[in-house]
């Protein structure tokens, strides 16, 4: 019927992890060490270089990868999600970093380019890098591989000697943040700590910096498997079969499939280079899970990342009274208005708390979720967690949790006191009458039916086919 996690009914229970302590707001960022780091290699932030027609920001981790071989990798390439609410983002808002060095240690693989190894090392020696040189080679890399003519597209490059200040990736995940702010919080250290360059407008420098600055305390992984170029664009046949049997099977991974809804998660359906990506909460289990997927077709590479997908870094507990466009806000408060289905099977309720209302909406592509929706009556004490766009406020649900039931009766029509007879309504507050014997009856004789709720206390998710990246399954 729902998507509502059957184990978990308690009340008490939270959209947001336990772990998951909402940083306060600060307007201004923190000044950066400026102090002459001693290098143990860089980092490479990059975003904003595909377009709906194609191409993958992923994509180009696999490039950098190839373009410095002359450097080792340092820790797993790194995949970062930002605020999924942004109106200009394509798909799926991610942006790269990765860091390059000499590497200490025992390696391990993250992967293959056709067909050569790709290794990475835990730890860094210090060793001498030239950051200008470094940057001027990614950027060559950068424009071989982004979409060139999108006026939309603004592709950034950062290089940095230090990771910058950890504030970029929580905004850049949590609201929207204007480049001229970026640029500010970095400029005491530009030249020394980092530098960048961006084409076609400055917007990918906050990608590109949020990407270097996520400190990937709260991660999982995704092992993402790519087409060869002559197959970009096509049609992909991944086996629907194959993917139900690996989500099965390897208990790690999440948001592989939709059962229900007959939707491949795992494979996207746009004519970027990807093939499809599996997802894990730990690294383990990915090599084994993909190679039993039916791709129906091979693989020109493979990459393994270090993600912050499903952790809910998005998500902000607050009142209705702080809610902005494009936040992602986790609202706890009282259902205000009886749910109602609208043009195009999207169902809409109010919700409020002591500072206002806003508007909470189950949109068509939330499938099987309505219906929880469609159950909620006034009076219900719920916690909301979702998007919001542009005004009026609208908060597009991602997850509800249901922790207090309004009572709720209906009125039932009085029997005759003398015949025993059901009587009938005689018009709105005129009471009632007897047919047979013409008895009357005042409106307050009316009996008041406890009305059976088929919705229980818990949590609730919407199915996994409108899941979006960020969002922490309940199954974790």
């Amino acid at each position: 019927m729902t998507t509502a996690s059957s184990r978990n009914r308690h009340p008490s229970t939270s959209i947001l992890h336990p772990a998951h302590v909402p940083r306060p707001s600060i307007r201004s960022y923190p000044t950066p060490d400026t102090r002459p780091p001693t290098p143990a290699g860089f980092i490479l932030g990059v975003d904003d270089t595909d377009s709906p027609r194609g191409l993958c920001t992923t994509y180009l981790a696999t490039e950098l990868i190839e373009e410095f071989r002359d450097f080792d990798l340092i820790g797993y390439p790194r995949l970062v999600r930002l605020n999924p609410n942004i109106p200009w983002k394509t798909r799926g808002n991610g942006a790269i970093s990765l860091t390059f060095g000499k590497g200490a240690g025992r390696p391990f693989g993250v992967g293959d380019i056709e067909g050569n190894d790709v290794s990475a090392y835990r730890r860094a020696q210090s060793c001498q890098i030239d950051l200008q040189d470094i940057l001027e080679r990614a950027d060559q890399t950068v424009l071989a591989n982004s979409a060139r003519g999108e006026k939309r597209t603004n592709p950034a490059v950062f290089a940095a000697s230090r990771p910058p200040p950890e504030k970029l990736y929580i905004d850049a995940v949590r609201r929207i943040v204007r480049p001229s702010d970026v640029v500010r919080a970095l400029s005491l250290g530009k030249g020394r700590l980092w530098s960048w360059r961006t084409h076609r407008g400055v917007r990918g420098i906050v990608g590109a910096t949020a990407a270097a600055a996520w400190p990937g305390r709260r991660r999982t992984f995704e092992l993402i498997w790519y087409r060869r170029r002559s197959r970009w664009g096509t049609p992909r046949n991944v086996g629907f079969d194959s993917v139900k049997r690996m989500d099965r099977r390897f208990r790690s991974t999440f948001n592989n499939i939709d059962e229900r809804n007959r939707h491949i998660v795992i494979a996207p359906h746009s004519p970027c280079p990807v093939l499809f990506g599996v997802r894990a909460s730990r690294p383990d289990e990915l090599e084994a899970a993909a190679r039993t997927v039916d791709a129906g077709e091979a693989a020109d590479r493979r990459l393994l990342f270090a993600t912050n997908q499903g952790t809910d870094d998005h998500l902000q507990k607050m009142m209705v009274a702080a809610v902005r466009p494009f936040m992602s806000p986790v609202i706890s408060g009282r259902v205000s208005s009886k749910p109602r289905t609208e043009r195009g099977g999207h169902v809409f309720f109010g919700l409020e708390d002591r500072t206002g209302s806003l508007v909470c909406a189950a949109f068509e592509p939330t499938k099987e979720f309505r219906n929880v929706v469609r159950r909620l009556l006034p009076g219900d004490i719920v916690e909301a967690a979702g998007g919001v766009h542009r005004m009026p406020l609208t908060l597009n649900l991602e997850k509800l949790v249901l922790r207090k039931l309004a009572a709720a009766s209906i009125p039932k029509k009085p029997s005759c006191p003398l015949c025993g007879r059901s009587m009938k309504s005689i018009g709105r507050d005129a009471g009632f009458r007897c047919r047979r014997c013409r008895t009357r009856a005042g409106p307050k004789d009316a009996v008041n039916v406890p009305l059976a709720r088929h919705i229980v206390l818990g949590r609730y998710e919407v199915p996994k086919c409108a899941r979006r990246h960020l969002s922490r399954p309940f199954e974790r």
